[in-house]
């Protein structure tokens, strides 16, 4: 006879690869947290993105100070670098705002929805 005995960790290791070959149906909650990330996700993503090249830019004017002795230079680098560092929340919370807006009203209808199912209950 074969000698496996499962346990509860081997219970829950054939539940969770089971999981993997299960269909799965898309609910409410599931669209709408995929409206939520097409609001945010776009906004994100611009301000991650000047944040670290401004980083990028004001390093390399502080590199060139602290270096090189350059001071011109660096400071040309170095302003611009911290001013894009510093624009970064400010695009994210004007991409977001716009996103918001366009958005409003599928993602309200759709949560109303879900807490009107709840209640329901």
């Amino acid at each position: 006879m074969n000698g496996f005995h499962p346990d509860k960790s081997d219970f829950s290791k054939a539940e969770n690869i089971r999981k993997q070959y299960v269909e799965h149906k898309t609910t409410k909650l599931d669209r709408l947290q995929a409206l939520d990330n097409k609001v945010k996700a776009p906004g994100r993503a611009v301000s991650v993105i000047l944040g670290v090249l401004g980083a990028l830019v004001m390093g390399a004017g502080m590199s060139n100070i602290m270096v090189w002795g350059n001071m011109t230079v660096g400071l040309a680098l170095g302003i611009p670098g911290l001013i894009m560092a510093l624009l970064a929340y400010p695009v994210y919370k004007g991409i977001t705002a716009g996103r918001k807006k366009k958005y409003a009203q599928q993602i309200m209808l759709l949560s109303d929805e879900i807490i009107r199912e709840d209640e329901a209950k």
